[in-house]
């Protein structure tokens, strides 16, 4: 069987990180990876590889802070000769401080570099094919097990809430614990009112096609979880909007009684993924690593198909 090499080019200003990147791809035989020290220099390799039109790049990982042209203006220069390849972020800083621009330069991933070298390539994997996005399985290590609970009704939510966080007590500490239960809460109520159209605090009895399924399980290093509505009303740009008024907000959000529940579950969960396939189905994904230490800055993963 042939196995498809994808053409990266990865771009940061920094030997050291390119030298790192380079010892990870050089191991992977499914990719082949190019490197530039410039956004300037980036967009050049690109053109000439884009204008020959015989070895195009399948994906751009470019750094964010850069002299001369930043990561953001990077990708504009790069997908305006080639608006149909995908792009991605990554930054050792804050992610929340690029945030607003994110929103305004309609960028849904930013990966840390601080992450571990199997969670950057497994997330660069998933923005390149989009194969192994949705379901819990694409989360955990292989051959994981994990449990489904169905939600029909909110009372139920509460019950699941329970199991899962009296499953978890032997792994996660109090603080993350606290985290877990926050995300759970506002994503799981989430999940049945806002997806659903209903009110909030209600009683709801879910229809037949309105399902709420909650997947859970722990691997070696951490515990996902992963809720999952069948409405896909989300969208990417709703999502990010959302977190930036957590992020940067008005007077207005201030005062806001709603609304906070992603930033909140970004904030204190380890990692959270939101996957969307447009009126069919939404997934946020928990995760949360057993080291106490894990990574302070948050990646941004939002992924729509």
């Amino acid at each position: 069987m042939n196995l498809k090499v994808k053409h990266i080019l990865v771009v940061d200003d920094s030997r050291s990180v390119r030298v790192f990147f380079s010892d990870i791809f050089s191991k992977r035989s499914d990719y082949r990876a190019e490197f530039a020290s410039s956004g300037e220099e980036a967009v050049e390799i690109f053109k000439n590889n884009h204008i020959s039109g015989k070895d195009r790049f399948d994906f751009v990982l470019t750094d964010i802070n850069m002299p001369g042209l930043d990561g953001f203006a990077t990708v504009e220069a790069i997908k305006k000769l080639d608006p149909n390849v995908k792009t991605g972020m990554i930054t050792g800083f804050n992610i929340d401080d690029y945030i607003k621009m994110a929103l305004e330069k309609g960028i849904f991933n930013i990966i840390c570099k601080m992450d571990s070298p199997d969670e950057i390539i497994k997330t660069i994997d998933n923005l390149i094919t989009g194969e192994n996005i949705f379901g819990i399985y694409s989360y955990l290590d292989p051959e994981t097990p994990y449990k489904t609970i169905k939600v029909t009704r909110t009372d139920m939510l509460k019950a699941a809430i329970t199991e899962i966080l009296e499953y978890s007590k032997d792994y996660l500490d109090e603080e993350k614990i606290y985290g877990l239960k926050t995300g759970l809460v506002e994503m799981g109520t989430n999940a049945i009112y806002h997806a659903y159209g209903y009110e909030k605090g209600s009683n709801v009895a879910l229809k037949e096609n309105e399902d709420v399924d909650i997947f859970y399980g722990i691997d070696k290093t951490k515990l996902v979880v992963l809720i999952l509505d069948r409405s896909g009303s989300l969208s990417k740009e709703k999502v990010l909007g959302q977190l930036n008024k957590g992020v940067n907000p008005s007077p207005e959000d201030l005062l806001a009684s709603g609304g906070r529940g992603i930033y909140l579950t970004r904030y204190l969960c380890d990692k959270v993924v939101v996957n969307i396939e447009k009126e069919k189905r939404t997934e946020v994904v928990l995760i949360m690593y057993f080291n106490k230490e894990y990574i302070e800055s948050k990646p941004l993963l939002i992924n729509q198909l």
